[in-house]
C-alpha cells in the first residue's frame, strides 16, 4: 500500500508541474483536468513497474473426491474352479463399477499382487498378495489429498509381508472390500512350506523339512513320497485329526555323489479333492565335493555367530573356538571370523597375533562390539584405527547402503529392507582410515547420517577384511523374516560379503548376478569387462553359455551393449539349477568368467485357495467401511453414493506475480499514453 501511495503521489507531482504549474499550456479546465488525469496515472503506473511490487492472488477451485480402486492380480483366484468367471465376467463388472462411479468421483485404478502398478489389464499372473505394499503405497501417494474410499476388491489371501489387519487401525481412508475366490472349504491337501540347503556336500546326509496342511480332511490319510531324479526313495503317512490340521515332517535323504539333485515332494490326492496343484513341490540341490573351512573364534558363544552359521550352511566345515580354547593353526582354513577378538584380558592374543602374521593371506570377518579391546583391535590389523568416543554409553546404530559402494551388487530390495532393519549396538566410536576402505554400510545414528562404516572392505597388505561394527544382527535376520517370510535379503548380503573376502583376486571380467530367480521372472544378467589399463570397456563381444545342470539342456546368448558394460535379459528358463560360462576375447587375451544360479518354481498361491471373508470383513471394520461380495456392486455403489464424508472440498491458493510480467499492463500504458499524445496533438500541443 506505501508503494502505491508513493506512486500516486509522485503521479501527481509530475503532472502538475506539467499542467498547472506551467505557464505555456493553454487548456481548457476540463481538458486540463482529464490531461491530468491521465498524466497521473501513466507516472504511477511506471513508478510502481520500477519498484516491482508482488501482486497477491487467491484462487478457490473445487475438488472432487478421488475413489481408489484396487484389483488383486495374484493367480490364485484363477486356480479354483471359478477361474472362468474371474477371466471372463469380473473385468466387465469392474468397468460397469468405475463407470458408475466416475460421473461423480475422480477414480484411481491399480492393480496389486507382487507389487503395486498401475490398472492396465488383469492377467493374474502375480505369484504373491502384498496387501502391505498396496497399503503403503495408497498412504504415501495421497497423503493430504481428498480421498473418498478404497474400493479393494480380493480373496483375502496374503502371503507376503505381514498381515494387514495388524496395524490397519492407522489406515488414514475409509476401505470398502469385495470378497472374491471361493469361500467353500473343500477337502484340501497341501504343502505349505519346504525348508533345505541349496547346495550339500557328497555323501552326507541332506535334511528337509516339510509342513503339510490339510483342511476339511478329518479322519482321512495323507502319503507323502519323497522322489529324486523321478524315483521314489523315502515316504509317510499322517492320520489325519482334524479340520484344520498341520504337520512337520522330516526327511533325511543321502546326498550321494556330485552333481545335482531333483528332488520331488507329492502328496496323494484324496477323493473330492478339487485342487491338486498345491500337492506337489519340486526343489533342486546342488551336491559339491569342494567345501571351504570357516574358523569362529568369539569370546563366548553370542547368536550373531548362528544366524551366520546358517547361511554358510553345508558348503562350509564350520569349527567355533572361545576365550579358553587354544588357538589352531590358521593355515587349514579358508576364513575366520572374529567376534568381539581381541577383548580385554585375552591371554592368547599374541599367539592369534602371531598366526595371522603366518598367514597374511587369510580373509578375516571382524566383528567389534562392546566386549572388543579396542587398543589390541589396533595392533591386530592396520587397515583402520579406532578410538573411544566421548559417549561412554552403548549406541543403536542403524544400517544406510552406500551407493557409492562397487564391490559387489546386491538387489534393490536387499537394499530396502537394509535401510529398515533394527539397530545394532555398538560403543560410541571414532575412526580413523589408514588405506583404502570400501564401505558398503554406513550408520545411521539417531536418524542422522554419518560417515563412520558400519560394515566395510579393505585390503591389509595381503589380507582382506570385513568389519562390522555392532553386535546384534541375529536381528536383522529375524526381521527380514517377519517383513519378507525368508531370510533372503539378510543372506543376500553375509554371502556375499563372505564370497567377496574369498575371491582371491579382482578379475577383469565380472559377471552380475543374482544367486536364485522366480520363474516368473526375467533373467537379468550384467557384466563388466576391465582392459589391461584396468578401463571399463565393452567394444568386444561377450557371449554366454548356460547349461541347465540336470537335464544338460544348453541356451547360448550374446549380451547387448550399454554404455561402457553388458547387459542381458532373459525372458525365462525353466526350473533348475544352471550353470554359466562367459566368454569375450579382447585383443590376442580371452576373459571368461563362470558361475551358477538356480531357477524356483514359486507355488505360494496355489498353498491356500479358500478366501479369506473373514480379513476382508476386518479391515473393512477396522477402516470404517463395509463388506461386500462380488454380487453386491450395484449395493456398493449405492453405499458410496450416499456415505456423506464422501465430499468435495474447496481449496484456496494464494498466489503472488510480479507486477512487471502483467502483460495488460503494458497495453494500459500505452493506450493512455497514446490517448495524451491524441489530446495534445488536437489541442495543438504538438
Amino acid at each position: 500500500m506505501g508503494i502505491i501511495i508513493i506512486a500516486v503521489i509522485l503521479g501527481i507531482i509530475f503532472a502538475g508541474i506539467l499542467y498547472i504549474f506551467n505557464g505555456k499550456q493553454h487548456y481548457g479546465k476540463t481538458l486540463t483536468a482529464l490531461l491530468f488525469i491521465v498524466r497521473t496515472i501513466v507516472i504511477a503506473l511506471l513508478v510502481l513497474l520500477f519498484f516491482n511490487p508482488f501482486i497477491k492472488t487467491k484462487q478457490k477451485h473445487i475438488e472432487p473426491s478421488t475413489i481408489i480402486i484396487a484389483q488383486d492380480n495374484s493367480n490364485s483366484l484363477i486356480l479354483t474352479k471359478d477361474s472362468t468367471f474371474y477371466k471372463t465376467v469380473l473385468p466387465s463388472k469392474l468397468d460397469s463399477l468405475i463407470d458408475d462411479l466416475d460421473r461423480n468421483y475422480t477414480i484411481d485404478k491399480y492393480l496389486f499382487g507382487n507389487e503395486t502398478k498401475d490398472f492396465d489389464s488383469i492377467d493374474y499372473q502375480d505369484h504373491y498378495t502384498d496387501f502391505n505394499d498396496l497399503l503403503n503405497f495408497i498412504k504415501k501417494n495421497y497423503y493430504k489429498k481428498n480421498v473418498g474410499a478404497v474400493i479393494l476388491l480380493s480373496d483375502g489371501i496374503c502371503n507376503k509381508s505381514y498381515m494387514p489387519e495388524q496395524d490397519i487401525e492407522s489406515f488414514p481412508f475409509p476401505i470398502y472390500t469385495v470378497t472374491l475366490g471361493d469361500t467353500t472349504n473343500y477337502p484340501d491337501l497341501y504343502i505349505k512350506d519346504v525348508f533345505y540347503n541349496k547346495t550339500a556336500s557328497s555323501n552326507t546326509i541332506m535334511p528337509i523339512r516339510i509342513v503339510a496342511n490339510a483342511n476339511n480332511c478329518r479322519n482321512k490319510t495323507m502319503n507323502i513320497n519323497i522322489l529324486v531324479n523321478n524315483e521314489i526313495i523315502e515316504n509317510k503317512t499322517l492320520n489325519i485329526s482334524s479340520n484344520k490340521f498341520s504337520n512337520t515332517i522330516d526327511f533325511n535323504i543321502n546326498s550321494e555323489e556330485e552333481g545335482v539333485k531333483q528332488i520331488d515332494i507329492q502328496i496323494e490326492a484324496i477323493d473330492k479333492e478339487s485342487v491338486i496343484n498345491n500337492n506337489n513341490k519340486r526343489i533342486f540341490v546342488e551336491v559339491i565335493d569342494k567345501q571351504y573351512k570357516a574358523l569362529f573364534y568369539a569370546k563366548s558363544p553370542h547368536p550373531d555367530l548362528g544366524c551366520i552359521k546358517n547361511i554358510l550352511g553345508n558348503h562350509y566345515e564350520i569349527e567355533t573356538i572361545f576365550q579358553y580354547d587354544s588357538i589352531p593353526d590358521l593355515k587349514k582354513y579358508d576364513i575366520v571370523f572374529m567376534h568381539q577378538i581381541p577383548f580385554s584380558g585375552m591371554g592368547n592374543f599374541d599367539a592369534i597375533a602371531q598366526q595371522l602374521e603366518k598367514n597374511k593371506k587369510l580373509p578375516i570377518f571382524h566383528i567389534i562390539g562392546e566386549s572388543t579391546d579396542i587398543n589390541a583391535f589396533n595392533k591386530l590389523q592396520s587397515s583402520i584405527k579406532i578410538d573411544k568416543g566421548a559417549v561412554n554409553s552403548n549406541l543403536d546404530i542403524r544400517a544406510h547402503y552406500n551407493h557409492n559402494f562397487g564391490l559387489f551388487k546386491i538387489k534393490d530390495e536387499v537394499i530396502e529392507s537394509i535401510n529398515i532393519f533394527p539397530p545394532l549396538s555398538l560403543p560410541h566410536l571414532e575412526f580413523s582410515f589408514i588405506g583404502n576402505h570400501d564401505i558398503i554400510l554406513q550408520m545411521k545414528i539417531n536418524d542422522v547420517l554419518t560417515q563412520s562404516p558400519l560394515l566395510s572392505f579393505s585390503n591389509d597388505g595381503e589380507r582382506k577384511n570385513a568389519f562390522l561394527f555392532g553386535t546384534g544382527i541375529w536381528r536383522w535376520k529375524m526381521y527380514d523374516y517377519y517383513s519378507n517370510d525368508s531370510h533372503d535379503n539378510f543372506e543376500e548380503l553375509i554371502s556375499k560379503s563372505v564370497q567377496y573376502l574369498l575371491t582371491e583376486k579382482d578379475k577383469e571380467l565380472t559377471i552380475n548376478h543374482k544367486n536364485s530367480y522366480l520363474n516368473n521372472e526375467s533373467i537379468i544378467l550384467t557384466a563388466d569387462l576391465k582392459n589391461p589399463s584396468q578401463e571399463l570397456t565393452n567394444e568386444p563381444d561377450l557371449k554366454i553359455r548356460i547349461v541347465n545342470k540336470h537335464n544338460k539342456q544348453i541356451y547360448e546368448y550374446v549380451f547387448s551393449k550399454k554404455d561402457k558394460s553388458y547387459h542381458l535379459n532373459i525372458k525365462s528358463l525353466p526350473e533348475g539349477i544352471y550353470h554359466f560360462t562367459a566368454e569375450s576375447q579382447y585383443g590376442n587375451t580371452t576373459y571368461s568368467e563362470s558361475g551358477s544360479f538356480s531357477i524356483v518354481n514359486i507355488g505360494a498361491e496355489a498353498q491356500n485357495l479358500v478366501a479369506d471373508h473373514q480379513r476382508m470383513q476386518l479391515i473393512a471394520s477396522l477402516t470404517d467401511g463395509k463388506n461386500f461380495s462380488i454380487n453386491e456392486l450395484n449395493k456398493l455403489t449405492e453405499t458410496i453414493f450416499n456415505d456423506k464424508r464422501i465430499t468435495s472440498i474447496i481449496r484456496e491458493k494464494t498466489d503472488y506475480k510480479d507486477l512487471i510480467n502483467m502483460k495488460s499492463l503494458f497495453f494500459v500504458i500505452l493506450s493512455l499514453v497514446s490517448i495524451e499524445w491524441i489530446l495534445r496533438k488536437v489541442f495543438g500541443s504538438y
